[in-house]
């Protein structure tokens, strides 16, 4: 069993005896990279509140509502908050719990349209939110809830792996950095997906750090179709932000600060339904003002 499994489990185990005593807060916000740990984590959570024999089929129980992403979508709707809001507006004898996934992909109304629901719960009322990125979560949430930092998943153990699976050390300190868990690094590895994107993103941030402007339509031709899909643009995000924080190591200069300072407020405006390639073209252009010096992050 890994250092981590024991450090999830005995999170568990202190949520659980919560439980039992009767002192478990309303509102939680669970942190981490691993939904599916963080999905297991809450489920056994909720089999313990509901008096539920086993976690493996607690989502389908009547009186938990589960709110996620609906397909095609990127953030959390206004309407989806209010069937939460149907859902809690009688009191119950039974506990009733709400799960909502990806709360860093909620929009301002969104989350306002439920804070009076977080504020004044009734009895055995229960909000366990997810999210993986904590500077995309709106403060109006963050200041109703008890933040939980899940334990980091084993980023030197997957590393590791797959360096014995033939990757190469670079290659494989960046999968396992910009993954959750074992299990993704290796599907973002068919196909060689994963070590495109790395090399991609190492020539992209090449063109920026030199001042290089053909970095901008670097975007249209090779960039954007490794952002097709929601997981894939998270996976691009993560990556560049490795990309710029492994340079920043390399060479500590106000410069690369400045432009990683750049790309994780532009990218964070992926919640607001703004286009990838608006994301990666305002970035470039502003990251090539920082480079060539006519422009400084702090004065935007």
């Amino acid at each position: 069993m890994s250092a981590m499994t024991l450090k999830v489990n005995s999170l568990q185990d202190h949520f659980l005896q919560l439980i039992d005593a009767g002192k478990l807060s309303h509102a939680y916000l669970f942190l981490g990279q691993s939904q599916d740990q963080i999905h297991n984590f809450i489920a056994a959570l909720a089999a313990r509140i509901l008096h539920e024999n086993s976690s493996e089929n607690v989502f389908e129980n009547g009186q938990l509502m589960q709110v996620d992403l609906l397909t095609g979508k990127k953030t959390l709707s206004v309407d989806q908050m209010r069937e939460l809001q149907i859902f809690f507006s009688e009191k119950s004898s039974q506990a009733r719990i709400a799960v909502i996934d990806h709360a860093d992909q909620m929009t301002d109304a969104a989350a306002n349209s439920i804070l009076k629901l977080i504020e004044e719960p009734f009895d055995n009322q229960y909000f366990f939110f997810q999210a993986a990125v904590f500077n995309q979560i709106l403060p109006t949430i963050l200041s109703r809830v008890q933040l939980i930092q899940m334990p980091k998943t084993f980023g030197r153990e997957v590393q590791s792996r797959l360096v014995a699976d033939g990757l190469s050390q670079e290659d494989a300190a960046f999968v396992s950095a910009v993954s959750t868990s074992l299990e993704e690094a290796q599907t973002f590895l068919l196909a060689g997906f994963a070590i495109n994107l790395k090399n991609a993103i190492d020539k992209w941030l090449s063109m920026i750090l030199t001042g290089d402007y053909r970095a901008f339509a670097f975007v249209q031709t090779d960039l954007i179709a490794f952002a097709d899909t929601i997981d894939h643009q998270r996976l691009f995000a993560a990556g560049v932000s490795y990309g710029l924080s492994h340079v920043l190591k390399q060479q500590k200069d106000t410069k690369t600060a400045d432009i990683l300072a750049c790309w994780l407020d532009i990218s964070s405006r992926q919640r607001f339904n703004v286009a990838w390639q608006v994301i990666l073209e305002t970035f470039v252009l502003e990251a090539l003002r920082i480079s060539d010096g006519t422009k400084k992050f702090s004065d935007k």
